[in-house]
């Protein structure tokens, strides 16, 4: 199943401003509608890329396996898996869980960069 911009994140990473702050949109929405922001490492910081893990925010739904992904949660705080950060995420588990979703939706005409 392709993902091709979690693939291009991998390889790429993520923009950010001074701040730290992501210059694009980060979010990834999948076939069936779930959503999820996906970060990587600055690009500035070419020695990290590509990337082996990723920072995922506030999925729409809680993500699956459950077990393995509260072990990645920011926070001790597991009673709003959708409002929560999980750092850390391996590539492989991002992958599955978007897989499981469906794959990446194709991306909307004014959404291309």
């Amino acid at each position: 199943m392709a993902t091709p911009r979690l693939d291009h994140t991998v390889a790429h990473g993520t923009p950010r401003n001074h701040l730290g702050l992501a210059l694009h949109d980060s979010q990834i929405v999948c076939a069936d509608g779930f959503r999820l922001s996906v970060l990587a490492p600055d690009p500035a910081d070419a020695r990290l890329l590509p990337t082996e893990t990723l920072e995922i925010g506030f999925p729409t739904q809680r993500p699956e396996p459950w077990t393995r992904w509260r072990t990645y949660l920011e926070s001790d705080d597991e009673d709003d898996p959708t409002e929560s950060v999980y750092l850390y995420v391996p590539v492989p588990l991002v992958r599955g869980l978007i897989e499981a979703h469906g794959g990446e939706a194709p991306l909307l005409p004014r959404q291309r960069t």
